[in-house]
């Protein structure tokens, strides 16, 4: 081994894109239609617990009060991956809140409906 072989970082010791993954300004794009889907996922939760009110038992149990937290917090994480500035979220972090807000809005409908 040279000293030229010491000194040589390895290809995935940045944390910066992929050649093949979205740029950052990609994924703030992404977090902003997350927020509509985010939207939409509400809109399915409190039809889902009205649902649940007048066709079953007529009490809103504790998985349709998850399911309202789940987009509250999907809401907040997009939020953070949307506004933040480079500087202060790093991009692996962003992706995977983009991740997790995605998540956040197909699991909170579900969540809903077990109730």
């Amino acid at each position: 081994m040279t000293t030229n072989d010491q000194n040589a970082t390895p290809a995935h010791d940045h944390d910066g894109p992929e050649p093949t993954s979205p740029s950052s300004r990609a994924l703030r794009v992404l977090a902003l239609v997350g927020l509509l889907a985010l939207l939409v996922s509400f809109v399915l939760t409190v039809v889902a617990i009205l649902n649940d009110s007048i066709g079953g038992d007529g009490v809103a149990g504790s998985a349709s009060a998850a399911g309202l937290w789940a987009v509250g917090i999907g809401g907040v994480i997009g939020l953070a991956a949307a506004a933040a500035p480079r500087a202060a979220l790093a991009y692996s972090a962003r992706k995977y809140a983009v991740a997790l807000q995605y998540t956040m809005a197909v699991i909170a409908p579900v969540l809903a409906l077990m109730d």
